[in-house]
This record gives structure tokens, sequence and C-alpha cells, in this order.
């Protein structure tokens, strides 16, 4: 079996921690436990409660009980957009945001529920307050915005715009998919109202396993009913939170996968981890300067997690194949599913070359990617 160096954690990070893999495999050896019908952590009331709370500190949030787990960020995304009530309402989002936001909010706009406005980055990707405040109108009622973007790596200030924001009635609504495990978030410090956040990248859990953040006293609608293992004599979903927004069986798998990744993060340290991936993207950046073929498509003074790139006179999807053939390398190429950005920060159609180390990846695996980039410089001519 071949050996791969992998650069594309910002859509699925890997390895996991030892400790995530272990507890997926002794949950999975076990009869599978329900909540509320029998004990065992043996209660899997006991282990959704526990990573709530993980969750919840993590994010600073009031209460565990306002957080409700999701297959992913995309889901939440869906259960809060069609969950709030924008009927006929001015809703602002960026050029920056994945596809989970910006196909749900086109679709609101093509059946009239709601008008809509994107906002257009600055050249480097950012989105300012300034950028918020010239789209901002008499019946906006909602902001979607990326703290992280998956295409530059830009971190927005959320305090700033929360402010502004809170300060205007307008609700806040976040996508951390990429900075949830990386950056930190404080959703009373930043005025978020809801925050959605997906587990299988920097939070280092599985694919199929997420949740969201809903502030107290929000109304937003569940996007699904159904069974909730719990006051099943009602024919209406229950309304306690959260198993109001938790119908169907819990992804219990998944669940233990992510208590036991922000458990990882916690003993190692939030910032420890951002600045060893942080430093490493410096290193790359710091040996393609010297590469005139090569354009950046990140800040200079900002210190980010990922890395997008191109080489004039290579496409983008030869450079990701000659890097997993010739050299067993696996980044991401393309438009990263975040389409309208790439036009906001002058990069090419079909998009750019995207690198993201994750906190096991090597000073040498960063070291044998770049001589890899020279080598396809070399033998592209260019």
């Amino acid at each position: 079996m071949k050996q791969y160096i992998y650069l594309n954690n910002s859509a699925t990070s890997f390895p996991k921690p030892p400790q995530v893999l272990a507890s997926v495999a002794k949950l999975l050896a076990q009869p599978p436990l329900y909540s509320s019908r029998n004990s065992s952590f043996s209660s899997e009331q006991d282990l959704k409660g526990s990573c709530r709370k993980e969750l919840a500190t993590l994010f600073n949030a009031p209460s565990p009980e306002q957080i409700a787990f999701t297959s992913g960020a995309t889901e939440s995304l869906n259960l809060a957009l069609k969950g709030l009530d924008l009927k006929g309402k001015h809703v602002l989002t960026t050029c920056i945001e994945h596809n989970s936001v910006l196909r749900v909010l086109k679709t609101m706009e093509q059946n009239k529920l709601i008008r809509l406005t994107i906002i257009k980055s600055a050249i480097d990707g950012r989105i300012t307050t300034s950028l918020i405040k010239e789209n901002l109108q008499s019946d906006t009622a909602l902001l979607v915005l990326s703290h992280c973007s998956n295409v530059t790596g830009v971190v927005n200030n959320l305090k700033e715009i929360g402010f502004l924001l809170k300060s205007k009635a307008v609700l806040f609504m976040v996508d951390a998919a990429q900075s949830a495990g990386l950056h930190p978030i404080d959703v009373q410090d930043m005025s978020i109202d809801i925050l959605a956040f997906t587990g299988h990248k920097a939070l280092f859990g599985l694919q199929g396993i997420g949740g969201i953040y809903i502030r107290k006293n929000l109304v937003v609608n569940p996007l699904k009913v159904g069974g909730t293992s719990s006051k099943s004599n009602l024919l209406y979903q229950p309304t306690e939170l959260p198993v109001y927004y938790e119908a169907g069986t819990a992804n219990f798998v998944g669940i233990i996968a992510l208590y036991e990744g922000i458990r990882f993060i916690k003993k190692i340290g939030l910032h420890s981890i951002c600045q060893k991936i942080q430093a490493q993207i410096t290193t790359i950046k710091e040996a393609f300067s010297s590469y005139p073929q090569i354009k950046l498509y990140s800040p200079k003074d900002h210190n980010s997690t990922i890395l997008s790139f191109t080489i004039e006179g290579v496409e983008t999807s030869d450079i990701g194949y000659l890097l997993e053939q010739n050299f067993n390398i696996i980044i991401r190429t393309g438009l990263h599913c975040s389409p309208l950005i790439h036009a906001s920060i002058q990069a090419p159609i079909d998009g750019t070359v995207r690198v993201s180390p994750s906190y096991f990846t090597t000073d040498s695996e960063i070291d044998f990617f770049i001589h890899s980039i020279k080598e396809i410089l070399t033998l592209s001519n260019v």
C-alpha cells in the first residue's frame, strides 16, 4: 500500500488522534446503547451530554442545551436558514461562502422567499465592517459569514462584525466549518446568534457529525421531526432543547469521535495546534516567494492555516495529478465549493491549488512538498 503525504485537511482531517480511533473501535465492539433506555457511557445520554459540555466550553456557549447535533455544517446551515422567519426580508452573505450557504440562499431567492445581497470581498479575500455597512438595508434580517475562508485561509474579525450587527439588530450566523478547532470562537463575546460547525475537519471527528449553536430565545423551526427516544407519547415534536432539533437515531459513533477530538485539542491547546500549522504555511510561502511563476492567494500580513496558489502556464488539475502520481502527495485543486471568491481575489476560473496541513503534518513532509513543486516547475519548463 502506498504511503501518501496528506495535505488536504481543509476537506477532511487525517490522521485522527489515536484516542479518537480507540474510542470508535470500543463503541463499535459493544452492543448498541440508546439514550434513556439503559445505563452504560455507559449511557449514551451521558455521551451526548458530555460532548455537548465540551462543545459549550470550546465555544463559550451559555448552556450545553443550546448546542444540537447534526450531520455536519451543511445540515446545520440548512436548518437555520430554513428555520428562521426570513420571508420577505433582506439577507446578506458574501462571495467567500461555501455552496452549503450559497445554494440554500440562492434557492430561497429564486423562490422569492428573500431578497439577497452577496457582498464582494476585498482583493485579499477579507470581509470588513465597512463592506457590510455599505450593503445593509433597512430590513436586513441576517448576515451569513464564514469565519475562515476555505480558499484563502483569511480569518474574519467576528467580534468587530458581531458588534456592528448587534447594534443594527441584524442576526449573525457564522459558518465555522474551517475554523472550529483551529481559531478561538466565543459566541457571547462575538455576538454570534447561530454557529454552524462540522466535526470531520479540525475537530478531528468523523464524517457525518457536526452541530449548531442557537442563541437562547431565538425562534428557529426544526428541519426534521421524528423519534427522539423520549416523550414518545407526544404526537408532535418535543420543544425542549436540544431534542427539538435532534429527530432520529443519533450518530453515537460520530459523537464519541467528536468528544475525543475536542478533548485532544484541549490537551494540546488550540493556540499550539494553530501556530504549528501557520508556521508550516509560512515556510511554504517563503519558499515560493522567489518563484515569480507561482502566485499566492493569501495576504502577506496574515498567518493562515490554508494556502492557495497557482503556477503560471500549468493547469491546477495537472498540478494535483502530478503531485499524487509522481510524489504521492494529496492536495486539493479547483473551486473548493466556493465558486464566487475566485473572481474577487483574481484567481483563474478553474480555481487554485490548495494546501492545508494538519497538526500531525511533519516539517519533513512540508519540505518534500516544496521540493515536489520545484520539480514540477522544472518539468513544466515554466
